[in-house]
């Protein structure tokens, strides 16, 4: 007898809603992301700017190579 009264009393889903919550902890992730990858491209940037800099040197010529021509 307590199963079906159990069984009776159970909810019943009355509507889906499609969309974000905000307040729920998905939204922590995201922003997580965002800031994670945010400080990764802001570390990575410099990095790899000095590393093209440091490949390829600038050419500077002297002021003696200017009265040769």
């Amino acid at each position: 007898m307590l199963d079906s009264l159990a069984m009776s009393k159970r909810g019943r889903i009355l509507a889906i809603k499609w969309g974000m919550n905000p307040n729920s902890s998905s939204l922590g992730v995201d922003v997580t992301f965002l800031l994670v990858g945010a400080t990764a491209l802001a570390v990575l940037t410099p990095v790899i700017g000095a590393l093209l800099r440091w490949r390829r040197p600038l050419r500077v010529e002297s002021p003696d190579a200017e009265k040769q021509h």
